[in-house]
């Protein structure tokens, strides 16, 4: 999780557009906000998906 959150902080706004779009295109809540907003939201909903895989 630590790896994904450095890895689009180091992205630029646009980066982080297209990789959310080109990823999550079924979820379009996660594009909507500031980049830290953005950021927070896959980061929730990519541990939400690994605890749903755990269970």
């Amino acid at each position: 999780m630590n790896l994904l959150k450095r890895k689009l902080d180091d992205m630029s706004t646009t980066e982080l557009s297209e990789y959310v779009k080109g990823n999550y295109p079924e979820n379009e809540e996660l594009w909507v906000g500031s980049k830290k907003i953005v950021i927070r939201k896959i980061l929730n909903f990519e541990r939400n998906r690994m605890n749903k895989e755990e269970a």
